[in-house]
């Protein structure tokens, strides 16, 4: 996921792991960034993860799953308000309940019932308001990683039938909307953490932060691949799919065929790092490959990379030290069973994913312990842990993202235990894999981490663990995720596909996405996108605005009218349509005690495009029907947003004819800073001798506003606009609301 190291486990336990950075987050706690420097430069490894092990007094080889071991273990849980000292360790979770909750009976396809379980943790933490899953339970903070995790568990839940076509769709609009709406950290990219109940950018503490922490090239590849799939396998959303991919600026994330995170060091100093370690830096250049660009560095299987033998397994291991480049190595088994699942297992990667299976059923046939190492949360401190095959020059080992021993947490991960065994079934170790993590689970909540090879439950429920758990599920079902080209195997044939195709890229969303003139635009290696090599199925029209109905309700003070309070409910019917109706009470009015207003027609909120509507902005009063004598028709066109850090500028020209004459034509452009401040400015020219208006129409006027906006459901907004047409029109309003969605 994202490189956090040299941070304090403040809240590990419930924010997100990184997955193979370097740098320092004061404050991110379950991940963890080391600054390293190499050639000059920091460097990140793949962000944390923990090992779950097995357990210790498991029988030998076709050993059945043993019994869970040990008291239950306090389940993890967002510790309270904390300081953001990186010394500062977090309160200990509540406990957790004294067991899971009774077993349904169960059906008759155990991966079915697999599936439900992993499903049950995404009905839980969802947020219907944004669309985003937290990435710990009962956690409201999540990654870029783990929103990739609940894309492709989405993707499975739809085609195992746990869902319906109305529910998947309703849930990818709206995290589509979010994706293409939340703010970017320097407006360039995905921050590292965000808020999953406001989609607000927040450091891994779940604090609110206008700045950002960074981003990471790692935890924005498993959004990119997991969106790329959603394109293809839901050819509806494809439209949606681009926008978002479509805002990123993948300059300083790609320069050089390289991986690069962002990290903001204790003065506030952004920092551009190398990223990833062997397997999570191929994983990840895989992903943006298929958008386009050529990462032909990190693409390399044999960089900073040697083969050491363990067990009689010439295991391949990132050779970067950790005391000199300042991020972990752990060789975990994540990004290995997630490349074949997604991109298939032919050549080098397919050959590396063997010996990883292969080493780690050994050490189960000379131990007795079954072995499925990998990265996990933790449910006690330090709350994230790198369960390892190899890491820091040695093998078997358990480390915290700032490389301390953690041998106390090595455990057998649910997870990694599910992929292996999915990935190699005719194997007799896969069935001794699942039986070992059979009872990892709560019925009602979801698979639990791992289980401890010192006995007892690994009891953190997160996003990770149950969205790989869909995605295996799915690959077991369907064969590789991306799309095959035309005529290549589906249905009952997919299984066979599944040992082998790589798919070529087939969805060229941002290639060259970079900002102009940059020396980082002409370092990155952006190529020509490569065609599809299957006509892509007509998109459906997906709808721009989330939410089908928005709601502001707001006091106001107007020079006419003076003090007042109302509301404005809109209704999106479909893309860009609306139907809007408002009403306020004006008590202190000279001219009614009432007032409301109304609209219809399409307003496009992007860039480049256009607009026309209908309006009636008022008074109108009650018993004056639609007025629509005091209607006018607006339309225009939007120009291209010009952003650059925290500043955009977007710029309309457009024209407006009143229903009572005077038509004008004007132009106006809004800045916007760190996407909620905001001024605008405008003028508009009355055109002459067509369609006169009444008596004192004004030949210029000018319009102006300034506030904070966020369309954000549940956010506060304070805006001022007078729109004219004159200073002593008094038609000026102050309004001090909240947007809320439905």
């Amino acid at each position: 996921m994202s490189a956090r190291a040299l941070v304090a486990v403040l809240a590990a336990a419930l924010a997100v792991a990184p997955r193979g950075a370097a740098g320092a987050d004061a404050t991110a706690p379950p991940a963890v960034e080391a600054g390293a420097v190499e050639d000059s430069t920091a460097t990140e490894q793949r962000e944390p993860a923990g090992e779950q092990g097995a357990l210790a007094d498991e029988p030998a080889p076709e050993a059945t799953a043993p019994a869970e071991q040990g008291a239950p273990i306090a389940e993890q849980a967002p510790p309270p308000a904390q300081s953001a000292a990186p010394s500062a360790q977090p309160a200990p979770p509540p406990a957790a309940s004294a067991a899971p909750s009774a077993e349904p009976a169960r059906p008759a396809d155990p991966e079915l019932e697999a599936a439900q379980i992993a499903w049950r943790y995404f009905e839980r933490n969802y947020h219907p308001a944004t669309g985003l899953v937290n990435s710990v339970e009962g956690y409201s903070n999540t990654s870029m990683w783990d929103l990739g995790s609940t894309v492709f568990a989405t993707l499975a839940a739809r085609d195992l039938g746990l869902v319906d076509g109305a529910t998947f769709d309703t849930r990818m609009d709206t995290l589509l909307w979010t994706l293409a709406m939340q703010p970017l950290f320097q407006n360039e990219l995905p921050n590292k953490a965000y808020d999953a109940a406001t989609g607000r950018m927040a450091d891994y503490a779940n604090k609110p932060t206008a700045a950002g922490i960074g981003f990471s090239a790692v935890d924005l590849a498993r959004l990119a691949s997991a969106l790329t799939v959603l394109a293809e396998r839901a050819p509806e959303h494809r439209a949606a799919v681009a926008r978002v991919l479509g805002r990123w600026r993948y300059c300083r994330l790609l320069g050089d065929g390289e991986l690069h995170g962002a990290i903001v060091d204790d003065r506030g100093k952004v920092q551009v790092v190398q990223e990833g370690r062997l397997g999570y830096e191929q994983y990840a250049a895989e992903s943006f490959a298929r958008l386009g660009f050529a990462m032909s560095r990190a693409r390399a299987y044999d960089r900073f990379a040697a083969d050491t033998p363990i067990l009689g397994v010439p295991v391949r291991h990132d050779t970067r030290d950790r005391r000199r480049f300042g991020a972990v190595n752990a060789l975990v088994t994540d990004p290995w069973v997630l490349g074949a699942f997604e991109l298939g297992r032919d050549g080098e990667r397919g050959e590396l994913l063997r010996r990883v299976f292969e080493v780690q059923r050994r050490r189960w046939e000379r131990t007795g312990i079954p072995t499925a190492a990998s990265e996990d949360h933790v449910d006690e401190a330090p709350w994230f842990v790198y369960g390892a095959i190899w890491a820091d020059g040695g093998p078997w080992q358990a480390v915290t993202p700032t490389g301390d021993d953690a041998t106390r947490f090595r455990a057998l991960s649910t997870k990694a235990a599910f992929a292996l065994a999915t990935l190699f079934p005719e194997d007799p170790y896969s069935r001794v894999l699942r039986r070992a993590v059979a009872e990892a689970r709560d019925p009602e909540r979801g698979w639990y981490a791992g289980i401890y090879e010192r006995g007892g439950v690994n009891r953190s429920l997160n996003a990770n663990t149950n969205g790989i758990i869909l995605e295996a599920i799915l690959f077991e079902r369907t064969g590789p995720l991306h799309r095959p080209p035309h005529g290549a195997p589906s249905g009952p044939q997919a299984r066979s596909a599944r040992r082998g195709v790589t798919v070529p890229a087939a969805f060229p969303a941002a290639a060259g996405a970079c900002y102009p003139g940059t020396p980082e635009a002409a370092r990155a290696e952006a190529i020509s996108a490569a065609p599809a090599l299957a006509p892509p199925a007509p998109p459906r029209r997906a709808r721009l605005y989330a939410h089908p109905l928005t709601l502001s309700l707001f006091t106001d003070y107007r020079g006419v009218d003076r003090a007042g309070a109302g509301a404005v409910a809109t209704l999106w019917p479909w893309r860009a349509s609306f139907l809007r109706f408002g009403a306020e009470a004006t008590p202190f009015s000279p001219t009614g005690n009432a007032r409301m207003l109304w609209g219809i027609g399409w307003d496009d909120w992007r860039g480049r495009t256009f607009f026309l509507h209908l309006d009636n902005w008022g008074p109108v009063r009650p018993g004056d029907g639609l007025a629509m004598h005091g209607a006018e028709l607006n339309l225009g066109y939007r120009g291209p947003n010009l952003c650059g850090g925290a500043f955009c500028l977007s710029p309309l020209v457009g024209g407006t004819v009143p229903f009572a004459g005077g038509p004008y034509v004007s132009a106006r452009a809004t800045l916007t800073v760190a996407g909620k401040w905001f001024a605008m400015g405008g003028i508009g020219w009355t055109v002459p001798r067509v369609f006169e208006g009444p008596s004192g129409t004004p030949r210029w006027r000018i319009v102006y506003g300034f506030g904070r906006w966020d369309w954000r459901p549940g956010t506060f907004y304070v805006t001022y606009y007078d729109w004219g047409p004159t200073s002593w029109s008094h038609n000026g309003m102050l309004a001090v609301g909240v947007n809320l969605a439905f």
